[in-house]
C-alpha cells in the first residue's frame, strides 16, 4: 500500500477527528425544574410523515406510533397492537383459495394527540395510503400483498393477505390519523405542509409536536394524556438539535452540550477523559455502499455494461477503508445482509482490490487512456459527478478515497454536495451519476424495496427480472429453510450482476449521558429511540471516564418462538 494513500487516510482521518466549538454549560433541564433531554441529531429530516420520510424516523417515533417496533434484541414487539399475530396464537388463518386472513387486536383507550379516538379506522386508512399510487412509501411493496382491511370493530384490524408474506409482522411502523388526513387526495397528504412541518402533526406517542425551527432543532413536549398511565413519559421535553456535522456534534459532547449523540466509529477514542457519558457501539443493520446509476442516457452510456462496472468495483480497496479509514471498527461488506444473520450468504463472487485487472477491463470495454490522464471512447471522456448529503462526515471520506482510486484507473469523479432535504429530493428524482450511501435492513432482510425494478428505493435504474422473481418468491416464503437458499440467490445474483457495491457494515457508536435511564439501543431501523416513553432524565452526577461497552449484535437474535419474530437480523 503506497505512503500516498496513507497520508491520504491520515488527512481524513484528522478531519474526522477534529474541530473547534466554544466551551458550553452541562446540558440540563429548564430554569423551571422540567426534565429536558438535548439531543445532537445527524441531520434535520424532510418531512414528519414517517412514511413518505427517506431519513431515519426517530424522531417521528417521539411522536408516532405503530402496530410494532422491534427491541434491542430485535425481535418484533407489539405496541399499538396488543399481540402480534401468529398461526400459533390463531390469528393467523390459512384459507383455501391460499389467501392468509391477520387479526391484529388494538388497545383500547388510545388517543391522537388532539383527543379524537384511535381506532381500527386509522389502520385500514394508514394501509389505503400506502399502497395508493404516488404514496412515495419507502416500502410501500411490501404491502401490497394485503388485498383489503376490514375493521370489524373499533378495536380489531383483520388485514386479508392474498398469500403468505415473510415480513408481515414488520409493517405498520406508523398509524396516520384518518380524522385529519382522510379528506385529502394521495398527492394531497404527501405534499401538506402543515402535517409534514408539524402544526398539525399528531400521533398517539408519548410526546407530542411544539415547534421546528428550520436548520435549528425541532422540539417535541409530553403528552400528558399518553395511554400507556400518567406516569409515562418521565421526560418533560425532548430538542432534536440538527448537528450536522461530525466534528461539531464530537466537541458538543466534550462540551457537554448534549445528552445523545451518535458519532463517528474513529472519534471513540476522542471522547476519552471525558467524564459522565457512555458509549454504546451498536452493531447495525446498515451496510455503506457505493452506487452507479443509468435512469439517464448518460448513466447508460457510462456503466451499462456489467464489465465496465466491475472494473470500477476492482479499482475500490475497501479492505483498506475498512482498516484504515476506518481504523479498523468496520467489517468489509461483500452482500446486503450482515454476516450475524441466518439469512447471509457468503459464496458470492468478491471484487477484490485490483487495480491492475480494473485498467485491463476499462482497456477491453474500449475505454482509454487520453492525453490528460481520463479514459476515453467515442470522443467523450469517463467523468461523472458522485451525489454527496452535507454533513456525512463518513460518507464523504469515503467518497474521496473512492474518488483518489478511480483517479488512478483513468475515471475522473467530481463532487456535488446537498443539504439533506436537497439531496433526498435529487435522489428520488434519479437525477444523480454515483453515490455513496447506506441502508438500513429490517429484522427481515426483504431486499425487493431495494433492488426490483419497480422497487419504491430503487432508484439507480437497474432492472433484472430474473432477479426479481426470485426476490419476490422469497419475500412469500415464511419457512426459514425454504426462504434461506432464496436469499443466497438473491445475493449471489446480486453480486454477479454488479449491481452496486457493497463497502462496509456499520457499527454505530451512540454517546449516551449516565444521567439517561431506561436507554436499550438498538441496531435496527427503528433505531435505539424505540422506548423513549420509559426513558428517564436524572440529575447531574459528578463526571467519570467513559465506559465503552457494546451492544447485543443487532443481528443476534435470541429465540423468539411464539413472539411474532421472523429468523434474522430497512432504510
Amino acid at each position: 500500500m503506497s505512503a500516498a494513500w496513507r497520508a491520504g487516510c491520515a488527512a481524513l482521518l484528522a478531519a474526522a477527528a477534529f474541530g473547534c466549538v466554544s466551551g458550553a454549560d452541562d446540558a440540563g433541564g429548564g430554569a423551571d425544574g422540567r426534565k429536558i433531554l438535548r439531543v445532537a441529531y445527524e441531520r434535520e429530516i424532510d418531512v414528519l410523515n414517517p412514511f413518505t420520510s427517506q431519513n431515519l424516523a426517530d424522531i417521528q417515533f417521539s411522536m408516532a406510533e405503530g402496530l410494532v417496533t422491534t427491541d434491542e434484541h430485535n425481535r418484533y414487539v407489539p405496541v399499538l397492537a396488543r399481540v402480534i399475530p401468529t398461526e400459533r396464537n390463531g390469528l393467523i388463518v390459512r384459507n383455501a383459495d391460499g389467501s392468509v386472513d391477520m387479526t391484529w387486536p388494538l388497545h383500547e383507550n388510545v388517543r391522537w394527540h388532539d383527543g379524537a379516538p384511535f381506532t381500527s379506522a386509522d389502520v385500514c386508512f394508514t394501509w389505503r395510503f400506502i399502497v395508493s399510487t404516488g404514496s412515495q412509501t419507502y416500502n410501500r411493496d411490501q404491502y401490497l400483498g394485503i388485498r383489503g382491511c376490514s375493521a370489524p370493530d373499533p378495536h380489531t384490524v383483520v388485514f386479508h393477505w392474498d398469500g403468505m408474506y415473510a415480513y408481515y409482522d414488520g409493517l405498520f411502523e406508523a398509524i396516520l390519523p384518518e380524522h385529519v388526513l382522510g379528506g385529502m387526495s394521495t398527492e394531497e397528504i404527501v405534499n401538506d405542509t402543515p402535517f409534514n412541518r408539524g402544526p398539525a402533526f399528531v400521533g398517539t406517542g408519548p410526546f407530542r409536536f411544539a415547534e421546528w425551527k428550520a436548520g435549528e432543532y425541532i422540539r417535541v413536549v409530553r403528552n400528558d394524556d399518553y395511554w400507556r398511565g400518567s406516569a409515562y413519559p418521565a421526560i418533560d421535553e425532548i430538542v432534536w438539535a440538527f448537528v450536522p456535522d461530525a466534528n461539531t456534534r464530537l466537541n458538543a459532547m466534550r462540551a457537554h452540550q448534549y445528552h445523545f449523540a451518535r458519532i463517528l466509529p474513529t472519534q471513540v477514542a476522542e471522547l476519552e477523559g471525558v467524564g459522565g457519558y457512555d458509549i454504546h457501539l451498536i452493531s447495525s443493520n446498515t451496510f455503506l455502499h457505493f452506487d452507479l446509476n443509468v435512469n439517464t442516457e448518460r448513466g447508460r452510456r457510462l456503466f451499462g455494461s456489467r464489465d465496465v462496472r466491475a472494473a470500477l468495483f476492482h479499482a475500490i480497496d475497501r479492505r483498506a477503508i475498512a482498516d484504515l479509514l476506518m481504523q479498523g471498527t468496520v467489517r468489509v461488506a461483500e452482500t446486503p445482509i450482515h454476516p450475524g444473520n441466518p439469512y447471509h450468504y457468503d459464496a458470492v463472487p468478491t471484487f477484490d482490490f485490483d487495480p491492475e485487472l480494473a485498467r485491463q477491463m476499462l482497456d477491453a470495454a474500449g475505454w482509454t487512456v487520453g492525453p490528460d490522464g481520463v479514459r476515453v471512447r467515442d470522443g467523450r471522456r469517463f467523468a461523472f459527478t458522485l451525489l454527496n448529503r452535507a454533513g456525512a462526515a463518513d460518507r464523504i471520506a469515503v467518497a474521496q478515497v473512492i474518488q483518489a482510486q478511480l483517479k488512478d484507473v483513468g475515471v475522473e469523479v467530481r463532487f456535488e454536495t446537498l443539504e439533506s432535504a436537497a439531496f433526498t429530493q435529487r435522489w428520488r428524482s434519479g437525477r444523480w451519476e454515483a453515490e455513496v450511501n447506506a441502508w438500513f435492513l429490517p429484522a427481515d432482510p426483504s431486499l425487493t424495496g431495494l433492488y426490483a425494478c419497480d422497487g419504491p428505493n430503487n432508484m439507480t435504474g437497474f432492472c433484472d427480472l430474473a432477479l426479481d422473481a426470485v426476490m419476490k418468491a422469497s419475500d412469500r416464503t415464511a419457512a426459514f429453510e425454504d426462504r434461506k437458499p432464496l436469499l443466497d440467490r438473491v445475493q449471489a445474483m446480486l453480486a454477479a450482476e454488479a449491481w452496486s457495491l457493497p463497502i462496509y457494515y456499520n457499527v454505530v457508536p451512540e454517546v449516551v449521558s449516565r444521567r439517561i435511564g431506561g436507554y436499550r439501543g438498538s441496531g435496527t431501523n427503528f433505531g435505539s429511540f424505540w422506548n423513549l416513553w420509559e426513558w428517564t432524565l436524572d440529575t447531574p452526577e459528578g463526571a467519570r471516564t467513559p465506559d465503552v461497552r457494546r451492544a447485543l449484535d443487532a443481528t443476534e437474535v435470541p429465540d423468539a418462538s411464539g413472539t411474532g419474530a421472523t429468523p434474522g437480523a430497512p432504510r
